[in-house]
């Protein structure tokens, strides 16, 4: 197996993460190692980022008093019949 070339589907070369894989199995373990470290710190960032925001939105929504709505849903009745005394206006010249 030394010396050979891994061979990949046609698919994983024009595939993102088909690439990122044949990357990480070129470099040194370490190395792939590392990035596999550096990307799950940063989706823990993102986590972060997006629970910081949700607690954020959620303090604005206690501050203006909405808090208290949600899952209030409205009836707002629609009349289906046009009023005679609005007149049709027609964009063919009529």
């Amino acid at each position: 197996m030394v010396g050979e070339a891994k061979q990949y589907a046609p698919e994983c070369y024009a595939c993102p993460i088909g690439t990122v894989s044949m990357k990480i199995q070129e470099t040194a373990p370490e190395a792939g190692e590392h990035l596999i470290r550096a990307g799950r710190e940063l989706l823990q960032v993102a986590v972060s980022l997006i629970q910081g925001f949700d607690a954020f939105l959620g303090m604005v929504e206690e501050r203006s008093g909405a808090g208290g709505k949600h899952g209030v849903v409205e009836s707002i009745p629609i009349r289906r019949e046009r009023p005679s005394s609005i007149p049709i206006r027609r964009d063919d010249g009529e």
